[in-house]
């Protein structure tokens, strides 16, 4: 997991995530294969505007099984 933030992801998340940055737009969240964004089953990125909303969505996320993350999609 790459982090450029100052957040502190719990170690059970951090197989969850490849990356986590700032921008001007927000935080933002790259899941690793295997993992979504619960709130949209099609998403594997998080987008909020703090620290505290990236939080909740991380422990939210949940297995995922698309074609993307099994490999299947080319």
């Amino acid at each position: 997991m790459t982090n450029e933030t100052s957040i502190k992801v719990p170690n059970k998340y951090v197989e969850r995530i490849d990356e986590i940055f700032h921008d001007e737009d927000g935080y933002w969240v790259y899941l690793n294969r295997g993992w979504h964004n619960s709130d949209d089953h099609a998403l594997h990125v998080i987008h909020e505007d703090t620290q505290a909303e990236i939080l909740q969505k991380i422990r939210w996320t949940e297995p995922c099984d698309c074609d993307w993350c099994t490999g299947k999609e080319k």
